[in-house]
């Protein structure tokens, strides 16, 4: 998979709605198994289409590389998560309901103006944790930039081969597919 890297994403990634890191893997993993694909949300940004903008035109796999962080905490044990209902590719404008939660259960804190973002997963590899054996750049949203130094250790990055500082060890890399992104919501059905 390294020689294949040429640009992907980078995913702080740690215990979830109480489960560990290995435990989310498998349950994505099954996912997949399940219905040939999944989504693997995390929180709205508006970057996605300069995400995307940058990924045109890319000639090989797109990666999510999930950070190696022991000491990471749930971020939302205590919040309890909400099941998304509906999801758009970025480039669309209709939204779609999303496949069975027996088949796909995508999850959410949906704090960011009632949404989340989802990569298309079309693989989970998980390994030993490993420092990638490249050095990376990193787009920058606030300059349209990419940079050369250390990746920020909260959010997720667009992320491609080249540059100074290899990134921090990973323990997993989710393969994407095409179209890569897809903003999820949660939509409250009204009681009887």
């Amino acid at each position: 998979m390294w020689e294949r890297f040429g640009i992907g994403f980078w995913h702080p990634f740690g215990p979830y709605t109480g489960l560990s890191a290995a435990e989310v893997l498998e349950w994505k993993a099954g996912e997949v198994e399940r219905h040939g694909w999944t989504f693997w949300s995390f929180a709205y940004s508006s970057t996605t289409q300069a995400w995307l903008d940058r990924l045109n035109g890319s000639d090989g796999p797109v990666y999510a590389l999930c950070s190696h962080s022991p000491g990471a905490r749930d971020p939302d044990e205590n919040e309890g998560n909400l099941l998304a209902s509906h999801f758009r590719y970025v480039s669309e404008t209709s939204w779609r309901a999303m496949p069975n939660p027996r088949i796909m259960k995508v999850t959410n804190p949906f704090r960011r103006k009632g949404l989340a973002l989802g990569f298309r997963v079309r693989r989970v590899i998980t390994f030993e944790p490993v420092n990638p054996p490249f050095g990376v750049e990193w787009y920058s949203r606030g300059n349209a930039t990419w940079r050369s130094d250390r990746i920020p250790t909260r959010g997720e990055y667009l992320i491609r081969r080249g540059g100074r500082v290899a990134p921090r060890k990973v323990c997993a890399a989710l393969e994407l597919e095409p179209p890569y992104l897809a903003v999820l919501k949660r939509t409250v059905e009204p009681q009887k």
